[in-house]
C-alpha cells in the first residue's frame, strides 16, 4: 500500500498510522483463511461506538426474493412478500413528518444501524454450509447480519445472503456488464443496443475480466491477495445458495420465467462485470471532446472563429468563479492548460456527423418476434439508471449540539424493486462494516465501520479522452475509410479485434430459431472504438474513448476493503488512504466523533500542459497522458472553516476544472439549497444543530424547485416598474408569493391532490423553456432544438448543439427518478438577467453573446421576455380549460396530455427488475440509501 500525505486543519494526526499501515498488514490480516472454528454470535452492538445513533433507511425493503408461491399470492391478492416494501412507507413518509422532527423522531423514518442484532429481533439464522464456519442472521427488516470465524467464511456468506436476496437482479447485471442482455432475456432491439452500448464501454471477454482478478496479488500485495480471496469466497457463496435452488423450489426467484435460462454458476470474472457496469454508471466522468467539437464549430460558423471560440467559453463554465463548492477555501488546481497547442487537438472535418463503420447496433429486423414483456420492462429500468449519486450534508463538532459531528448523506441511485442496493452487516476477526453494496460485489461500498460513517457522491472528473487515431495502411498506400491500423509514434500499427457472440431464442420456450448476434470491437492502445470519421481535409480517424480505470474495474475493492478493516481505518487520515484507491470518480465524506473529511476520489489523467482538456486531441503519440494526479493533489479537506461540508454532485472545489461533458458548474447549482437550508438551520438554533435538525435541512431542499428559487428573483428584478398585462400580473404575482414561501413542488398533506402553490409550479414548469428560448434562440436554435439525454436515459428538451438539457424537473422526461435537477440552464439565465440589470458577475458573457441575446441584444430583451411572459399565459389557460384565473391553475400541457394532476406527474417511480413492482411515492429530491451519522465514542486513539 502506497504511502501519502494529506493537509489538514487539525495538523499531522493519523499520519503515521496512515503510512505504518502496510507494515502491519501481514500481523492483522491471514493471508489464507482456513475453513476451520464456529462462527461467532451476532452480539448486538460488540464493538459498536455509535450506541445507536447511526440510522438508515433503504426503500423499498431489503428481501429481494419472490418465489413461485409468493408471485401467486401476489397476482391474485397483491400481497407482496415479507419485508419487500417495508421501508418504502417510512421512507416516504418523511416528506410530511419532517417539520416537527426530533431526535426521538428519528426511528418512525429510519431504522438502526448498529452492528449485530438482538436477540429478541433474530428471525432466522442461516448456516449456508456445513464446511464453512459462518452464520446469517437475519433481522426484522430481514437485514442479513454476515457472521463469519474468518474474513474468508465471511465473505462465502455474504456471497450467499446477497444470492438469497438478489440474484435474479444479480444475474441482469453481470450480464448488462458483460454485454449479453439479450442471450439472458431474450432478442429484442432494446436489449441488443444495451449490450452494443456497455461492449463500448467495457468489451472485456472472461478471460480479460478473470485476469483482472488475478493481478491483484501483483499490484497491491498483501491487501491484493487478501481481495482476491474474498472475491474467490464470495462467488463459493453465490454458487452455494444457486446449489440450493436446484433442490428447493422455494429459493429460486420466480422472475428467471422471464430469462431464457435457470441460474448458472458465478465466476470470479463476473465480479468485474457488475464492478464495470456500476463504475461506468456512477463512478465516469468526461469523454464528450467530439460532442463539444461540434459545438465550437458551429458557434464559429454563426459568429466567427474569434467570436465563436470565446462563446464555447463563456457557455463551458470549466472554472466558473461563482460555481458553487464542496471546499470553498482552498483551491485544487486540475486540467488548467498554459497555452494550448493547436497541432494536439485533433477537430473532426464535421465533429456534428454520425460516425460510421462502428460496431453494428441492432440487426435487421431486431424487434420482428415480440419481445418478453417482463424482460422487456427490466431493460427499460435497467436504461433509467442515473448518472449521478447524491446528496450529502455534514456539520463539524463546533456546531453539533450533542459536541460531536453529525452526517446525514447517502447515494441517489433511483428507486428500484428489488433495490440496487442491498444492505448488510457483515463481521470477521478483522473485518466489520454496515451498509449497503451493489449486488454482485460483496463488500460494504457505503455504509459505518466500528466508530466513523463513510458515503459518496458521484463527482463525474475528467477521467476519458476522445482521441482520434490517424488511420494508415500498414503497405503505405491509401488507407480505408474504416482502416484497422492506426498511426502511433511513427509506426502503423494493427488495431485488436474482438468478436463478441451471444445466442439467444426469442423467449421462454424458444418459439422459432435461436438469434446469434456479433459484436465486433476494436480497440487501440488508447481505448475503444467508437466509430470513423474524417479530419484534416478528409483524412480517415477512428474515434477512441481513452479511460483511465479501463481493465482496471475491480481494483477499487482495495479501497472499500481499507474502510472495511478496523485496523487499517482508525481517523479521518487512514480513511482517506482508502478513498485514495478508489479509481472511480466519486466525492466521498466521513464522520466521526471529531472529525468530518473529505476527498475527491479518481484515477485523473495528466495531462501536457499544452493540450486542451475540452477537444479530442491525436492518439499520434503527440499529446499522451503524463502520469495521474497525486493524491494529495485531489480536493480533500478535514473540518472546513465554515464548519459544513454539503455536495450535490457540484464542482469539488475551486479551480478543478469541470469534466468537458459538465456544462453545469456556473453561478447556479442544486447543492445551494442544501447550502442555504443548512445555513438557515444554523441560524435558527443558535449555530448548533442535532441530527434532526440536520436531516430537516435535508428535507427542505428536498421539495424545492431550483427553477424557482435561481431565476424567479432575477425574473421580479429585472420586470420591476414595468407595465404587464393583467394576466401576466396576477402569474408574477403567484411566483413572488411561492418564492417567498420558499419555491416548494409539495402538498399541504399527504391527502391533498394538489401542490400547495399550484399555480406557480404550472407557471414555473411552463416559463422556464420560454425564458430560455427567448435568451438563447437567437444564439443556439440554428442548431436545430432537440432532446438531450437526461440522468435515467430519458430525453428531455434542449438546443441539439449544446450538450446540456433545459432543466432537470422531477418527472425526469416521464422516468420518474426522484433525482431532479443536476444541470441546467438556471446558470445562464440567472448570469443573462443580471448581466441585463448591470449587475456584476463573476464570469459575464462576452459581448460575442450579449450582442445577439433575444435577438438584437439587452434593447431587445424586454419585448422577448415579455413576449414569453405571454406565451405562458396563453398556454396555460388552453391548458386549464379555458380559465383566466390564474390562481386557480392545476394543469400544464404535460400533464394534461398525461392525464394526471401535477403530484402524479412528479412522483417517484420504482423500477422493476423482476417481476414484482411496488407503487409510486410522492417527489421528494432525497439520497436513495440515506444514513443519519453520530459517534459520541471512539476507540482508544
Amino acid at each position: 500500500m502506497k504511502r501519502i500525505r494529506f493537509t489538514s486543519r487539525r495538523g499531522p494526526r493519523g499520519l503515521v498510522a496512515a503510512a505504518t499501515a502496510a507494515l502491519v498488514l501481514a500481523s492483522v490480516l491471514p493471508v489464507a483463511d482456513a475453513a476451520t472454528g464456529s462462527a461467532p454470535p451476532p452480539t448486538y452492538r460488540a464493538g459498536d461506538y455509535a450506541d445507536g445513533q447511526v440510522l438508515s433507511i433503504n426503500p423499498p425493503g431489503e428481501n429481494g426474493l419472490v418465489n413461485a408461491v409468493q408471485l401467486a399470492q401476489f397476482e391474485a391478492t397483491g400481497q407482496r412478500p415479507a419485508d419487500s416494501t417495508d421501508q418504502r412507507t417510512q421512507y416516504a413518509n418523511l416528506l410530511h413528518g419532517y417539520s416537527t422532527l426530533t431526535d426521538q423522531a428519528l426511528p418512525q423514518y429510519y431504522n438502526d444501524e448498529s452492528f449485530g442484532v438482538r436477540a429478541s429481533e433474530i428471525t432466522r439464522t442461516e448456516a449456508p454450509s456445513p464446511s464453512v464456519p459462518v452464520a446469517i442472521y437475519r433481522d426484522s427488516h430481514d437485514i442479513p447480519h454476515v457472521y463469519g470465524a474468518t474474513t474468508s467464511a465471511m465473505s462465502f456468506g455474504a456471497g450467499f445472503a446477497q444470492a438469497e436476496d438478489r440474484l435474479f437482479e444479480m444475474d441482469v447485471l453481470r450480464h448488462y456488464g458483460q454485454g449479453t442482455v439479450s442471450q439472458f432475456l431474450g432478442p429484442s432491439c432494446a436489449d441488443e443496443q444495451m449490450d452494443h452500448d456497455q461492449l463500448l464501454l467495457a468489451p472485456y471477454t472472461e478471460q480479460q475480466a478473470q485476469a483482472q482478478v488475478d493481478a491483484l496479488p501483483t499490484q497491491f500485495g498483501a491487501q491484493g491477495v487478501l481481495a482476491r480471496q474474498m472475491i474467490d469466497s464470495y462467488v463459493d457463496g453465490v454458487n452455494a445458495y444457486i446449489a440450493r435452488t436446484r433442490i428447493d423450489p422455494a429459493a429460486l426467484p420466480a422472475d428467471y420465467a422471464a430469462a431464457l435460462q435457470p441460474p448458472q454458476q458465478w465466476k470470479a470474472s463476473d465480479v468485474v462485470y457488475v464492478s464495470a457496469l456500476v463504475g461506468g454508471l456512477f463512478g465516469n466522468g468526461g469523454g464528450g471532446e467530439v460532442r463539444n467539437a461540434a459545438l465550437l464549430q458551429y458557434l464559429d460558423k454563426q459568429l466567427g472563429q474569434a467570436a465563436g471560440n470565446k462563446a464555447f467559453t463563456d457557455f463551458r463554465e470549466q472554472n466558473d468563479p461563482d460555481a458553487p463548492t464542496t471546499i470553498a477555501d482552498k483551491a485544487f488546481p486540475y486540467e488548467i492548460p498554459a497555452a494550448t497547442d493547436p497541432a494536439k487537438t485533433a477537430m473532426p472535418d464535421d465533429a456534428s456527423k454520425p460516425l460510421s463503420g462502428g460496431p453494428t447496433a441492432t440487426k435487421p429486423g431486431c424487434d420482428a418476434i415480440p419481445a418478453n414483456p417482463t424482460a422487456t420492462n427490466i431493460v427499460s429500468s435497467l436504461l433509467g439508471m442515473p448518472k449521478h449519486m447524491s446528496n450529502a450534508l455534514l456539520v463539524d463538532a463546533r456546531h453539533s449540539a450533542d459536541g460531536h459531528p453529525i452526517a446525514v448523506f447517502g447515494p441517489q441511485v433511483s428507486y428500484f424493486a428489488p433495490g440496487i442496493l442491498m444492505q448488510e452487516d457483515l463481521h470477521s476477526p478483522d473485518y466489520a462494516a454496515e451498509g449497503v453494496s451493489f449486488p454482485g460485489t460483496g463488500v460494504v461500498e457505503l455504509g459505518r465501520g466500528k466508530d466513523f460513517a463513510w458515503s459518496a457522491t458521484s463527482a463525474g472528473s475528467d477521467i476519458t479522452d476522445q482521441r482520434l487515431e490517424l488511420i494508415c495502411h500498414p503497405g503505405g498506400g491509401t488507407p480505408a475509410p474504416h482502416g484497422t491500423y492506426y498511426e502511433f509514434n511513427g509506426q502503423c500499427l494493427p488495431m485488436t479485434h474482438h468478436t463478441f457472440t451471444e445466442t439467444a431464442v426469442p423467449k421462454p420456450g424458444g418459439l422459432g430459431v435461436p438469434t446469434v448476434i456479433k459484436h465486433d470491437v476494436y480497440l487501440t492502445q488508447h481505448g475503444v472504438v467508437q466509430g470513423w470519421t474524417t479530419a484534416r481535409n478528409g483524412k480517415p480517424v477512428a474515434v477512441v474513448n481513452q479511460r483511465s480505470t479501463y481493465d482496471h474495474e475491480v481494483d477499487s475493492v482495495v479501497g472499500f476493503m481499507h474502510w472495511g478493516q478496523p485496523a487499517l481505518t482508525h481517523d479521518v487520515t487512514s480513511w482517506m488512504a482508502g478513498a485514495a484507491q478508489v479509481s472511480y470518480t466519486f466525492n466521498w465524506f466521513y464522520v466521526d466523533t471529531r472529525d468530518i473529511g473529505y476527498y475527491s476520489s479518481g484515477k485523473l489523467p495528466v495531462r501536457a500542459p499544452s493540450v486542451d482538456p475540452n477537444l479530442p486531441t491525436w492518439g499520434t503519440g503527440v499529446a499522451e497522458w503524463q502520469g495521474f494526479l497525486a493524491d494529495a493533489a485531489h480536493p480533500h479537506e478535514v473540518d472546513p472553516s465554515s464548519g459544513f461540508f454539503t455536495s450535490w454532485n457540484n464542482k469539488p472545489a475551486p479551480r478543478f476544472s469541470a469534466s468537458d461533458v459538465q456544462y453545469g458548474y456556473g453561478p447556479v447549482y442544486r447543492s445551494q439549497m442544501l447550502d442555504r437550508t443548512l445555513q438557515n438551520g444554523l441560524a435558527a438554533h443558535s449555530g448548533k444543530i442535532t441530527r434532526a435538525n440536520l436531516v430537516q435541512a435535508m428535507e427542505t431542499a428536498a421539495t424545492q424547485d431550483l427553477d424557482g428559487l435561481a431565476e424567479v428573483p432575477e425574473l421580479l428584478g429585472y420586470l420591476a416598474g414595468r407595465p404587464e398585462a393583467p394576466g401576466v400580473q396576477a402569474m408574477l404575482a403567484q411566483l413572488r408569493s411561492w418564492y417567498n414561501d420558499g419555491a416548494h413542488r409539495r402538498k399541504n398533506a399527504s391527502g391533498d391532490t394538489q401542490y400547495d402553490h399550484h399555480a406557480a409550479v404550472a407557471i414555473m414548469d411552463v416559463l422556464q423553456e420560454k425564458v430560455i428560448r427567448a435568451l438563447f434562440d437567437p444564439i443556439l436554435a440554428a442548431g436545430g432544438i432537440g432532446g438531450e439525454s437526461s440522468t435515467g436515459g430519458a430525453v428531455t428538451p434542449s438546443y441539439t448543439v449544446l450538450p446540456m438539457q433545459w432543466a432537470n424537473t422531477p418527472n425526469s422526461g416521464g422516468t420518474h427518478l426522484g433525482s431532479s435537477y443536476d444541470g441546467g440552464y438556471e446558470g445562464y439565465v440567472r448570469k443573462a438577467l443580471r448581466q441585463l440589470r448591470g449587475e456584476q458577475v463573476a464570469q459575464p458573457f462576452g459581448p460575442e453573446i450579449t450582442a445577439k441575446i433575444c435577438g438584437a441584444g439587452p434593447a431587445n430583451c424586454p419585448t422577448a421576455l415579455d413576449a414569453a411572459l405571454s406565451d405562458t399565459f396563453t398556454t396555460l389557460v388552453k391548458a386549464n380549460g379555458g380559465s383566466t384565473d390564474v390562481a386557480s391553475w392545476t394543469a400544464t400541457p404535460d400533464t394534461k396530455a398525461q392525464q394526471q394532476n401535477m403530484p402524479d406527474y412528479d412522483a417517484i417511480h420504482f423500477r422493476s427488475v423482476g417481476i414484482v413492482g411496488q407503487d409510486p411515492i410522492e417527489w421528494q429530491n432525497r439520497p436513495t440509501f440515506q444514513q443519519v451519522a453520530e459517534f459520541p465514542r471512539h476507540r482508544p486513539w
